[in-house]
């Protein structure tokens, strides 16, 4: 077993007349299988598998690292309909139910994602 400590930090200084400062962090004990942080080029209109499916309860993280310009997007599908849209340099974390599907398909432009994946303990 190993222990991953993923932390989450939301700040503005202009987003309402009070200031906002959110963090949150955890501990968790994760096993196998695991993928630590990979990337995969995906070419325009062209989807990838980041899990082919997920036999336990597991933790995903998927950031759309590059594209040419800033329409390029990801879109991040969930199993059945469940998507999630990442625009150049943003990213998710998340928990994810087993026997789920994770794809990722880039729009605009090619694309390369980092992801990685831990299956909880």
């Amino acid at each position: 077993m190993a222990t991953i400590t993923p932390t989450l930090t939301i700040t503005s200084s202009d987003t309402s007349s009070d200031a906002l400062s959110l963090t949150v962090t955890d501990s968790l004990t994760v096993t196998t299988p695991m993928l630590d942080s990979s990337r995969i080029a995906i070419a325009t209109g062209s989807a990838q598998s980041v899990i082919a499916s997920n036999s336990a309860f597991s933790y995903i993280y998927v950031k759309n690292q590059s594209g040419t310009n800033s329409t390029d997007y990801i879109q991040v599908k969930l199993g059945g309909d469940a998507k999630i849209r990442l625009d150049v340099g943003e990213f998710c974390y998340m928990p994810l139910y087993s026997s789920q599907t994770v794809t990722a398909e880039a729009y605009g432009g090619a694309c390369t994602i980092e992801y990685a994946y831990w299956t909880k303990s």
